[in-house]
């Protein structure tokens, strides 16, 4: 009878490695396709990953699936089938989650930007149906945006516009009348803020309209691997998914050479008196440039400099928080001991740094690169500091140690506050080259600056505001730089 029991057993356990020996054909089967199609890996180190899991199969395959295998062969390979599919299980939701993550930041579908309905602190309007059939103040501004929001508040009550010319005149008729309301975008809501006594406190927002409009930003692209690339990075003054319009708070074009593996930060003071091409040449501050969509940041910037830039990545205030943390915090040279101040609003006031060597987590990252009331040179500061920074995260993750350890993290924690114009197919070919041999990248900094001076502005209507009229010996020897980075100099 003992060994009838036994036979049974062996034919059953026989038939489960046989059923099981197909789920590992498939599961390895499944990684493969998904390792090829993701096409992460350089050549030289994916044949040697698909030949690791071919002899593996080998070793395992055949002793689950054949019953001439011994029951303790079978059992041996039961086992490590169990620890390569779990393997190939985590490879596999790697791979595709990188492949979303890519997908993601990579798809444009377009900028939301908010506008609200504002009225006088003291009037009597509870709710927007309270200003039903009313004439409302807005700015004469033809933009994209503008239009989409009457056009929404029209539909919604049937109000009818006043198009003010002078924001000044729109701030103070909100002051002035009880009765009075007012359509503004966020950014001119920020900007009658910051130019009008009392326009902030005296006032309330009724009514918040969002709208979408289209992302236009036309890529110079390149063969990323080969020939040098400016990428534009636009840091938003902003929390949050990164789709929301905002000023452009940190403006750095960034060079890389990939065949000598260097690369140039070069800093742009926010404050930059430029021409908006998009605007008939209208001036305004670079920062504002941001208002109307990176598009328009870019074709700023490449005017300004005479360079071509090929690509951007637009980050916010969340961005750098959760990349910081994500790779476990950065080591910065501070040139300065600073405590920040006048960032009551984001928590970051009250921190202090020393001249030296300081470990930074996101929130401190974030203040350390946003201070500007501590120092003499203000922004100029701001910018040397905000290159510092980036610089310790670059090399941390570019570290091998960093990539394998923090990857998901990394890509979990920015994937909603990043947005780019490289394909994921050129994000792929970058991948690969730094995967292929590590190679170490140099990594040197530049700041434009400029003379601080006050002027009107497109954004700011009658509004006299504080510009920056860039150095032309400061432009003339960034630009000189940047092309030396260009020519493998």
């Amino acid at each position: 009878m003992r060994s009838d029991k036994y036979e049974v057993k062996d034919r059953k356990f026989k038939k489960f490695t046989k059923f099981w020996s197909v789920l590992y054909f498939l599961m390895t089967a499944a990684f493969l396709g998904v390792l090829i199609y993701a096409d992460l890996l350089p050549f030289d180190i994916m044949w040697k990953v698909v030949a690791v899991v071919a002899i593996l199969f080998l070793l395992v395959f055949p002793a689950l699936a054949f019953g001439a295998f011994k029951k303790s062969r079978k059992k041996i390979a039961l086992f490590f089938s169990i620890l390569f599919m779990l393997g190939y299980a985590a490879g596999i939701f790697y791979l595709t989650g990188t492949m979303d993550f890519f997908s993601n930041i990579t798809n444009i579908g377009g900028t939301t930007e908010k506008f609200y309905v504002v009225v006088n602190a003291e009037s009597d309007y509870s709710d927007v149906d309270d200003i039903k059939g009313a004439t409302v103040d807005t700015p004469d501004a033809k933009e994209e945006g503008y239009e989409l929001a009457r056009e929404k508040l029209a539909k919604k009550e049937g109000v009818e516009f006043n198009k003010v010319e002078k924001l000044s005149e729109l701030g103070n008729g909100v002051l002035e009348d009880t009765e009075k309301a007012v359509l503004v975008s966020e950014g001119h809501y920020t900007i009658l803020g910051e130019g009008l006594d009392g326009f902030t406190d005296e006032t309330k927002i009724l009514y918040e309209i969002k709208v979408r409009t289209k992302n236009v930003s036309n890529s110079k692209a390149v063969n990323v691997t080969k020939e040098p690339f400016n990428i534009f990075i636009s840091g938003l003054d902003t929390s949050g998914k990164i789709d929301e319009v905002s000023r452009s708070d940190v403006n750095m074009v960034v060079t890389v050479n990939p065949k000598t593996h260097k690369v140039l930060l070069t800093s742009i003071p926010r404050d930059s008196y430029v021409s908006l091409k998009g605007k008939d040449g209208a001036k305004d501050k670079l920062t504002h440039a941001g208002l109307y969509g990176v598009g328009e940041s870019i074709s700023s910037v490449e005017d300004l400099l005479g360079i071509n830039i090929n690509y951007y990545v637009k980050v916010n205030y969340s961005t750098v928080m959760k990349l910081v943390d994500a790779i476990g915090g950065v080591d910065v040279e501070s040139e300065y001991t600073f405590t920040t101040s006048g960032m009551h609003m984001a928590g970051l006031d009250g921190l202090t740094f020393y001249e030296g060597q300081n470990h930074l987590d996101g929130a401190s990252a974030l203040a350390f690169a946003r201070e500007r009331h501590s120092f003499t040179s203000g922004d100029m500061q701001r910018n040397r500091n905000q290159q510092i920074v980036m610089t310790a995260i670059l090399k941390k993750m570019l570290s091998s140690k960093t990539l394998l350890t923090k990857y998901t993290g990394i890509l979990n924690s920015i994937e909603d506050n990043v947005e780019t114009n490289f394909t994921s197919k050129e994000i792929k070919k970058l991948i690969k080259m730094q995967l292929d041999g590590m190679p170490s990248w140099d990594i040197e900094k530049n700041n434009i600056t400029g003379i601080p001076d006050s002027a009107q502005c497109y954004s700011t209507g009658d509004y006299y505001v504080s510009i920056v009229a860039p150095d032309m010996d400061s432009m003339a020897s960034a630009v000189n730089d940047i092309h030396e980075v260009v020519d493998g100099k």
